[in-house]
């Protein structure tokens, strides 16, 4: 299971993209989170996506964490709304997207798989909305549904939507030389 030069490689180039869309993201967060505090989790799943797509490609130990700590790094970078708050979000989110892959011993990477490792992500920021962003403050109700949705968009956002490009991808041949061309789903 070691990594070979060109799984580094793609993973830090596809890392830095996702790190750059993170950034255009945290604009858009603004719209999403104005008087409805739930409002804001139908779109987290998206800040995934770099824990779901390249674990997907290269299909490595470890790839959803480092994948997600490298995109967290870029938005800081590029001025990232969330101070080192966000590289603490890379953090957090990675292990808990790297948990579902662990789970199945970095063997299986069904749709469903994917998908549970973006609400299990979705689970992990919950966390830390709850302790760091003042998720605390709120009734237990707002804070369920908070997280509910979370994993929901986590799922979809972090899990899916990863597959599907990965996949479109995989269909143009750049991907022949890696694991997500070798083995099937």
């Amino acid at each position: 299971m070691s990594w070979k030069l060109r799984e580094i490689v793609t993973m830090v180039i596809l890392s830095v993209v996702c790190g750059a869309i993170y950034r255009g993201w945290d604009v858009v967060t603004n719209l999403f989170s104005i008087g409805w505090v739930p409002g804001q989790g139908v779109i987290n799943g998206l800040w995934w996506l770099a824990s779901g797509l390249i674990p997907y490609i290269v299909r490595r130990p470890g790839a959803a964490l480092m994948s997600e700590v490298i995109a967290a790094i870029v938005e800081l970078g590029l001025g990232g709304n969330w101070g080192l708050g966000g590289l603490l979000s890379g953090l957090v989110q990675g292990i808990g997207a790297e948990v579902a892959f662990l789970l199945f011993g970095w063997r299986k990477y069904h749709w469903s798989i994917l998908m549970l490792s973006g609400a299990l992500a979705g689970i992990a920021f919950s966390v830390q909305w709850y302790v760091q962003y003042g998720g605390h403050a709120y009734q237990a109700f707002i804070v369920v549904l908070y997280t509910v949705i979370t994993m929901v968009s986590g799922a979809v956002l972090g899990g899916l939507l990863p597959k599907w490009l990965a996949d479109a991808l995989k269909r143009t041949g750049v991907l022949r030389n890696f694991q997500i061309a070798k083995k099937s789903a």
